[in-house]
């Protein structure tokens, strides 16, 4: 054979990460996949929500080495066997019906056929001109929620007039990477007006999600969750909201001793109780600052704010007019596939303006005229998937009214059970219900709900989740207050029915029994 026909066999060869995939096997082990998928879905609500693993199990299946020589195709019947025989017995299930504990993840079939499409896809959307489809579908897709959630204009790309010409949204991972970025801009703009980045503060209340502390740390602001040298727990009432007047005296002696206030962080339904931060009181007072001394106001409502999907809701977002960013995730009740996390600002120009780094490598011409969005700007990752996929998948398929009744469903099943804690003796409601969220406590001493709550979640039935709250005494005094177990029951998995709200009624009413002799 001739040097020249060597060469051309070599140009036709297949390269290594093609083959095996040609259509028809690519196909295929598709099906296969699908197939499995389907016996697992069809499979949780037989199974345990949880199982017993020691540790080190699961990686003890493993060979203690990678294979030299790698698969045909048509074997790739291994690895749906080791999919259910070493993956799935090491799952928590969070997919089951009757998983009611932390907050759920969301999953739907139109969430799935978007992630397989966004890997197939497999793009970078670093920047406009990497991928425009990647970025226009995600700013449609940030606006359509805008819509949905009934946001003021002032966060809408598509609504850009007279004094709103910059704000927008993307989707981040989680609310703990929007609060980063939250940060980061309310700290680049105080730098901007002349403030020493060494002064600044940072404000949430003791009942907020870990991830605003997390954030300080981060930025630097905290050198471990201990710091408090520039974090402030504002202290909460007796429904476990911020208090505002605290809030106000904090910001007030902060500026007294001449540190920076930077930024607040409300939530409007906190992950222990579901508890929301009087938002409009607080933007109302941080407006009456000056222009100089106001700080960032941030909006964390990554669970509740799905909710306001449902017209009835909207008070879960009353007073966000005076935020200047705010996210919600529909990975937590809004039958998106984690991760999805729904970022918006006022003003995009201050979140850019502190993320925005340009080498040679990514300049392009449609990113120097300021005609595009350029979605690298916007967090700290350069390269970003196409996560608006998903997102557009399901708000396409369920449409608005579909996801309404989602939420409405939920939340009418939270109400069965908080029926079942007011009519059983020997519980008690802890809080209010917050939308699909249920606290209660067993009446006595706080062990008695730390036990309850284990000897549920021993049966691994179902599975519930726990928290530490200041809660009043029986008579309801708020000036009786001490560090009570509660018992949470997050109503919000996707194929969620009335039987297994009987059937978590069952197993807690069993282990209530064992606890109270």
């Amino acid at each position: 054979m001739s040097d020249r026909a060597t060469n051309a066999q070599k140009d036709e060869m297949i390269p290594p990460a093609m083959r095996g995939f040609e259509a028809a096997e690519f196909t295929k082990t598709i099906d296969s996949l699908a197939q499995w998928a389907m016996r697992y879905m069809d499979s949780l609500q037989d199974r345990d929500v949880s199982q017993a693993v020691e540790p080190g199990q699961i990686g003890a299946m493993l060979p203690d080495e990678p294979p030299s020589n790698g698969m045909e195709a048509e074997q790739w019947g291994q690895v749906i066997e080791d999919l259910e025989q070493i993956v799935e017995p090491g799952l928590m299930h969070w997919q089951s019906p009757r998983f009611f504990a932390y907050f759920p993840c969301s999953s739907s079939m139109p969430g799935v056929m978007g992630e397989l499409v966004a890997s197939v896809l497999n793009i970078n959307g670093m920047l406009w001109s990497t991928s425009p489809s990647a970025t226009e579908i995600e700013m449609k897709m940030m606006d359509w929620c805008a819509q949905m959630f009934g946001l003021p204009d002032v966060f809408r790309f598509d609504s850009a007039s007279g004094e709103n010409t910059g704000g927008g949204g993307c989707i981040q991972g989680t609310a703990s990477e929007a609060a980063v970025a939250a940060l980061v801009a309310a700290r680049k703009r105080k730098v901007k007006s002349g403030r020493d980045r060494s002064t600044m503060t940072v404000y949430t209340s003791t009942q907020a999600h870990s991830s605003i502390l997390k954030a300080a740390m981060v930025a630097g602001l905290a050198d471990d969750p201990e710091d408090r040298s520039r974090v402030r727990l504002i202290e909460v009432d007796e429904h476990l909201r911020m208090d505002v007047d605290a809030l106000l005296r904090a910001i007030r002696e902060d500026m007294a001793a001449g540190l920076t206030p930077c930024l607040v962080s409300t939530t409007q339904g906190t992950t222990s109780t579901g508890a929301f931060d009087p938002l409009k009181a607080i933007g109302q007072e941080l407006a009456k600052l000056p222009d100089a001394d106001r700080p960032w106001l941030h909006v964390d409502a990554a669970w509740a704010g799905a909710a306001a999907v449902c017209e009835e809701n909207r008070f879960v977002l009353d007073g966000v007019e005076a935020a200047d960013s705010l996210c919600i995730n529909p990975h937590k009740w809004l039958l998106t596939n984690f991760d999805c996390d729904l970022f918006w600002v006022r003003d995009r120009k201050a979140l850019t303006d502190s993320m925005n780094i340009t080498p040679a490598y990514l300049r392009n011409a449609e990113s120097e005229s300021g005609a595009v969005i350029d979605y690298r700007d916007w967090h700290v990752p350069l390269g970003r998937r196409m996560r608006a996929l998903k997102l557009w998948f399901v708000i396409r398929y369920f449409g608005i009214d579909g996801l309404k009744e989602h939420i409405r469903h939920h939340i009418e099943l939270a109400k069965v059970v908080e029926a079942f804690v007011h009519a059983e003796p020997r519980l008690s409601m802890a809080t209010d219900r917050s939308l699909g969220l249920v606290c209660f406590r067993v009446i006595g001493e706080s062990e008695l709900t730390e036990r309850l709550i284990e000897r549920v979640n021993d049966r691994r039935r179902v599975m519930i989740s726990h928290t530490v709250v200041p809660i009043m005494d029986e008579c309801n005094n708020p000036a009786s207050v001490s560090e009570r177990w509660v018992a949470r029951v997050a109503v919000g998995a996707s194929g969620v029915r009335r039987k297994d709200i009987d059937e978590l009624i069952a197993e807690i009413s069993e282990a209530l029994d064992e606890v109270i002799q």
